[in-house]
């Protein structure tokens, strides 16, 4: 805003600076005598706005000073004009001077020897002539020099002249005074139209942000605004706020992972359907919907909500033959203490997730319900004075390689150093930061340590060592996923096929074309891209053929399941099918002996687990290495 105001302020200063009277680059004498090697000139003190005597300033001023200036620079000529008194055709018939200065050519008096027509002007139906006229004391050569550069000065030049000159008053500086008025007007008014644009700018953007972009309702932004100034302390009581959550994971795999756009789409069309004018409906998490209405009771508030969970289950149904409902919704209503959008949504979705997988569509939270998330909300904060005094701390669990047992990387894991509590495992906060929207942040926390770390090993006896950092499915599908991961990895300079990025197979699903673009550019960035978890969860062997993937990584139930004679069929054969894709294959869980005599005799590339090497703290892992012995070579 500042630089659009500095800008209007040049504009009006170049204006002003136009419009303020200039003085032509030529002398003024009061003396008879003029000055030394100059060309005399009589001017016309009376004759405004195309020449005047400006007797404030002692010059003249007007058009015909400026062309006479213009004169000066073009051919080298000095122009004195005598101002002593006496008229201009005194000075011509004296022959005190050798031009007469905005002198009407038509007049032909005796003194003018010789004359050229400048400009012309219309006056009462007739034209006026405007020009020099040249005495008898006049150089021949020097008439011929002025006619000739005279006719160099364009029609363009003159009206120029003619509008800075006729700005200024040759008796007063109230035009001056009405110029800077005018000015200063337009520059109030610019600057009020910039603000207006600025403003109408601020609420376009505002709009965007607070849209989402799939559905084109609002999104948490929207609804946490609307909380705070739609729903006024009069009419708190009277409204009921819904969580409405979609069962992904039941979606996918009874549906197919293709349809979420389209149902979150719909979900968006039911809800836009039954809000009012003092209603809200909002996407306020990737599978999560929030809808604030009015009610007189709690009955009448199921009998609505039930009535939109229904119609979102019957499109399901319409796709296949569910048996469970793949949508859900926990509701409650605001009391007069309710002013913690943030809480109440926390509140209902930790009890609308209780639901899922259940038969049961929706449920009513009362206060005693939603109070009982409290204790959660505690943890979330403590989460957020974690991120900021970075007690999550990174933990390597070293790879080797299945031929020689030698470490060959490491996977990235977090713990919780709480001040408090001491060392948590992730089992027990990644699913209530997953609920509170802070995996992501998380997840590039991670992600910046492992970057730090290997840019640290760049030069040293580690510089061959990888490191794979995860990133779950709600991360990977936001739209600013590859900006934040860019902006990190940009700070180091570590080579960057050493971090290899493990996706997992939900991630993959969960919105395949944005998972695609975004695994590929991660790709061409230069890192390794390994699929995790392979063998449970949302498999899909296609994905192997459509991602850009360099590592598989077998999840420890085939493991578990090889002491039959199919588990271990399955086992070989996947490592065969990855192999046959060029896909290098990590054995994960490998924790007792048996297991790893059979990995060992396996055609598994690497092995991961306990047998090997637990989790060390990242200061640990260095001395570990070193005295880490390779064990059971076959």
């Amino acid at each position: 805003m500042f630089k659009k105001l500095l800008e209007i302020l040049l504009m009006c200063s170049l204006l002003l600076a136009v419009f303020m009277p200039v003085s032509a680059k030529v002398y003024t004498t009061d003396g008879k005598d003029g000055v030394h090697e100059s060309i005399f000139v009589a001017g016309n003190p009376d004759f405004y706005p195309i020449e005047y005597y400006d007797s404030s300033a002692k010059s003249y001023e007007g058009v015909m000073p400026r062309i006479l200036n213009d004169l000066s620079e073009r051919t080298g000529i000095d122009f004195t004009y005598i101002h002593n008194g006496e008229k201009q055709q005194e000075l011509a018939g004296n022959m005190q001077v050798e031009i007469v200065s905005a002198y009407i050519t038509d007049n032909k008096d005796s003194f003018a020897a010789d004359e050229i027509t400048l400009f012309s002007y219309k006056e009462n139906g007739s034209m006026v002539n405007v020009g020099l006229a040249f005495t008898d004391i006049a150089d021949k050569s020097l008439i011929a020099k002025i006619k000739a550069e005279s006719r160099n000065i364009t029609e363009k030049d003159i009206n120029g002249y003619f509008m800075s000159g006729s700005m200024t008053n040759p008796d007063s500086h109230t035009a001056i005074l009405i110029v800077f008025l005018i000015c200063c007007i337009l520059l109030v008014a610019l600057t009020v139209l910039l603000i207006i644009r600025l403003n109408t700018v601020k609420k376009r953007d505002r709009v965007i942000k607070m849209t989402d972009p799939v559905t084109g309702i609002g999104n948490l932004l929207y609804f946490e605004y609307h909380f705070e100034n739609t729903i006024s302390d009069f009419s708190r009581c009277l409204y009921y706020i819904a969580y409405i959550i979609i069962d992904v994971n039941y979606l996918q795999v009874y549906h197919g992972a293709s349809t979420f756009n389209d149902v979150v789409k719909y979900t968006a069309g039911v809800l836009a359907s039954y809000s009012g004018n003092n209603d809200v409906a909002a996407r306020i998490t990737e599978n999560g919907f929030a809808f604030a209405f009015q009610c007189i009771n709690p009955d009448d508030a199921k009998q609505q909500i039930d009535e939109i969970i229904n119609k979102l289950n019957k499109y399901t149904d319409a796709e296949g033959n569910s048996n469970k409902p793949v949508f859900h919704a926990a509701f409650y209503n605001l009391t007069s203490f309710d002013r913690n959008c943030e809480l109440v949504l926390f509140n209902l979705r930790r009890n609308c997730i209780k639901i899922i997988g259940t038969p049961e569509q929706t449920v009513y939270c009362d206060a005693q319900v939603m109070n009982s998330a409290l204790e959660e909300k505690g943890i979330l904060e403590n989460f957020e004075r974690g991120f900021r005094n970075r007690e999550f701390k990174l933990y390597l669990q070293f790879i080797v390689d299945n031929k020689t047992k030698k470490i060959v990387s490491a996977e990235a894991l977090s713990r919780w150093d709480d001040p408090k509590k001491g060392i948590i495992s992730p089992g027990k906060h990644i699913e209530s930061m997953e609920t509170a929207g802070l995996i992501s942040r998380l997840d590039f926390y991670m992600f910046e340590m492992v970057c730090a770390q290997l840019d640290k090993w760049k030069d040293t006896e580690f510089s061959d060592l990888s490191i794979s950092c995860n990133f779950t499915r709600i991360t990977l599908s936001e739209e600013n996923f590859l900006e934040k991961l860019k902006s990190i990895s940009a700070k180091y300079s570590f080579d960057k096929s050493k971090l290899i990025m493990e996706i997992t197979e939900d991630a993959i699903e969960q919105n395949f074309e944005n998972a695609l673009s975004n695994v590929t550019e991660c790709k061409k960035m230069g890192f390794t891209i390994a699929l995790d978890d392979l063998g449970s969860g949302y498999t899909s062997l296609i994905n192997l053929c459509d991602y850009p993937i360099d590592i598989v990584k077998m999840d420890r139930a085939i493991l578990l399941k090889t002491d039959t004679k199919k588990g271990r069929e399955l086992f070989d054969g996947m490592i065969a099918l990855s192999h046959s894709l060029n896909l290098r294959v990590v054995c994960e869980g490998v924790e007792t002996e048996v297991h790893n005599g059979l990995v060992t005799a396996s055609e598994c590339d690497y092995i991961q687990g306990w047998y090997y090497s637990r989790a060390f703290p990242v200061e640990e892992s260095e001395g570990f290495i070193k005295h880490y012995k390779v064990k059971n070579v076959v």
